[in-house]
């Protein structure tokens, strides 16, 4: 069975971060098998789950390019497959109620669109161990679709009460729509750390064909978790805002 994926995205700063970790918890804690994807290039996701120092799939990339052009040299096949599997092993973070795998900057030695190719198709084998896959994406979900994974059924966009957070949405709404195979289940945007949802702003999502699932309030017990640097997978079962993501995820997923 393929695991359910779901990516939060939006304009930096509205706290995706956050709520890709609190979804994590939920969901392992429904004993589901949970893989997180970090595809922000701010690599936020793994300081939220208590996790430093990771290998990325970035340097995995630029390591196998790097042998691969010294194989070339000698006169030599690069056996790419066998490289990137051990490679991005190394790169997986396991935990006992997660794992976890940093994509890091991936661009920085040339485009190597075969081995992007086949890094994605590693990942997607990896992937098939897995309930579900929550990725961390920065706006837009173009980079995730290249390098990840083809689809996420559920992509939800996160908001604030600002015009500029809206407006980031209806981009990404767009760019999702214009991504060959996307094809998401449900696209929608959640209003974060907000006591309400400003009306006109709901209006522009709504006028945009989008869903708007609804708010999540500040959490004070989140905030200092988040400042304090503990892992968010360890929040209680009682936060406030946890409680309002589990009610907001089982509209979404049904």
């Amino acid at each position: 069975m393929s695991p359910l994926i779901m990516a939060f995205t939006g304009k930096g700063g509205v706290g995706k971060t956050i709520l890709s970790a609190l979804t994590g918890k939920i969901f392992s804690g429904q004993g589901k098998r949970v893989l997180f994807v970090d595809a922000d290039p701010a690599r936020g996701l793994e300081g939220s789950l208590g996790v430093l120092d990771l290998k990325t799939i970035g340097q995995a990339r630029e390591k196998i390019i790097r042998k691969a052009a010294q194989k070339k040299a000698a006169g030599e096949k690069a056996d790419l497959f066998n490289m990137i599997d051990y490679l991005i092993l190394e790169a997986l973070y396991e935990a006992p109620d997660f794992s976890l795998l940093v994509m890091g900057r991936t661009d920085n030695i040339g485009c190597y669109c075969p081995l992007n190719e086949l890094l994605r198709g590693t990942i997607a084998a990896i992937s098939s161990q897995y309930d579900v896959i929550i990725i961390d994406a920065e706006a837009g979900l173009e980079q995730v679709n290249r390098k990840v994974v083809e689809t996420v059924h559920y992509p939800v966009i996160v908001c604030d009460n600002s015009m500029r957070s809206v407006r980031t949405a209806v981009m990404i709404d767009e760019i999702i729509n214009d991504i060959p195979k996307m094809a998401p289940i449900k696209t929608g945007v959640i209003f974060n750390r907000v006591d309400e949802a400003d009306n006109k702003l709901v209006q522009l999502i709504t006028d945009q064909k989008m869903l708007c699932y609804g708010c999540i309030k500040p959490d004070r017990v989140i905030s200092d978790f988040d400042l304090s640097g503990r892992s968010l997978m360890e929040i209680p079962d009682d936060s406030p805002a946890l409680g309002q993501l589990t009610s907001l995820l089982d509209s979404i997923i049904g």
